[in-house]
């Protein structure tokens, strides 16, 4: 069995299947999208009775409400259903004696369940001795680094969105071409002005520390079953993407990456490099009144065409909710359609529609910016350094041994003209 939690007093869950739990994995996908579409069909009929009704009798029906309420948290369960079938083969494995083990995986296993009295020595003393320093840190097998970074890339949802890069030192430095080389036409003879020069400035983003203190019995270490370093390293993910996607989103760039709502919005005529052009709704926490479509609209038209191949909206799960409701005028077309048709995410206007919980919540007479327009890839930047390093404390918290482990990570916005902000403010 493979340990899911940390308290070794809880159950361990059993991530074994059998053939016959494999074969029904597609099944269970294509029957949980036919859901979401019949999901949505209800979402739709019943929203256009309560509209109809609505300019009839000029009130709201509760029981179309409260219907429709249902319906929400119904397509929200179908969605997190869906996401998790697809991340199921990303499970964790027994470990078993048939597999075969490299010497470098064997020491750091021993390291995690013994300390430093396991034979560290006896496998690969020139492996080990390249990865370990004075004050008995181990840095984790390559292998271990590529499941903890591949983790958390599909955990982290900004890390599935913007442009990802490893270094090998403390920073990244880049230079960036904030506009373009002027040209002209002239004839034979006419003279040739001198044309303006690009600018170039040099941005650096430094990767920050964090770090997670996970802990287990020895007693559960010492179970020969427990596939000790994937345990660990799905552990470790789990706190560290939830701690760096809201850096990535939110981050204020002094001691972790700076997020992108951390940098100053401003309107369209006082755009200028180094600050994100937004698009207020004319209401606090909501739209304007009968204005929602022609919002979206002009924040989508206010990205340059060049962005849009590998454009995505990124908004809150309560910021959805308000764009399910939204229909096309001329088309009476819903702008929001479910992930169908092998989607991975909902589309707005044709493009993904990713759900983000680190992103502001929706809430009405409160602003906020919870919703994102635009090319992530261009316009943010994550910065990865190299190695993942563990420290074995069996002291700290008896009975427990914590794994003290440490990454780098940074990110900051590269790109000022690829990314849009919808703010939800007078």
């Amino acid at each position: 069995m493979g340990c899911s939690v940390l308290n070794p007093e809880h159950p361990l869950r059993d991530f074994t299947t059998t053939k016959q739990e494999d074969k029904m994995h597609d099944y269970d996908i294509q029957t949980t999208v036919d859901d979401l579409a019949r999901t949505f069909e209800e979402f739709k009929s019943t929203n256009d009775e309560r509209l109809k009704g609505l300019e009839q009798k000029g009130q709201e029906d509760p029981y179309l409400q409260e219907k429709l309420k249902k319906i929400e948290t119904s397509l929200d369960q179908s969605e997190k259903r869906l996401k998790q079938m697809e991340a199921l083969p990303n499970r964790p494995h027994l470990e078993t004696q048939d597999q075969p083990v490299s010497g470098h995986r064997r020491a750091f296993m021993d390291y995690v369940r013994k300390g430093l009295d396991a034979p560290l020595w006896d496998y690969e003393q020139k492996s080990l001795s390249t990865t370990s320093d004075g004050d008995r840190g181990y840095l984790v097998p390559s292998g271990l680094h590529n499941r903890l970074y591949q983790t958390l890339q599909t955990t982290s949802v900004m890390r599935g969105l913007a442009n990802v890069r490893e270094i090998s030192t403390s920073s990244l430095e880049l230079l960036i071409d904030k506009g373009s080389l002027d040209a002209g036409w002239v004839a034979e003879t006419q003279d040739r002005q001198e044309t303006n020069t690009p600018e170039l400035i040099k941005v650096q983003i430094p990767a920050h520390e964090m770090y997670a203190r996970p802990r287990a019995t020895q007693k559960l270490l010492d179970d020969s079953m427990v596939n000790v370093d994937e345990w660990l390293a799905q552990k470790i993910s789990q706190k560290m993407a939830a701690m760096e996607n809201a850096a990535f989103i939110s981050g204020e760039g002094r001691i972790s990456p700076k997020g992108i709502l951390a940098y100053e919005t401003v309107r369209k005529e006082n755009w200028e490099w180094g600050k994100l052009e937004e698009l207020k709704t004319g209401a606090n926490g909501s739209f304007a009144e009968n204005s929602g479509v022609e919002t979206l609209l002009v924040l989508f038209h206010s990205l340059k065409t060049p962005y849009l191949p590998g454009a995505s909206w990124l908004m809150s799960r309560t910021a959805q909710v308000a764009l399910r409701n939204l229909k096309d005028q001329d088309s009476h077309q819903y702008l929001w359609q479910p992930p169908l048709g092998g989607m991975a995410h909902p589309t707005l206007l044709g493009y993904p529609v990713v759900v983000c919980d680190d992103m502001p919540s929706l809430t009405s007479g409160n602003p906020s910016k919870s919703i994102l327009f635009g090319n992530f890839k261009e316009g943010y930047q994550i910065v990865d350094r190299m190695g993942t390093r563990v420290l074995r404390d069996p002291y700290s918290a008896k009975p427990y041994v914590e794994f003290y482990t440490t990454r780098r990570v940074g990110g900051a916005v590269l790109n000022f003209e690829a990314l849009k902000v919808l703010n939800f403010a007078a």
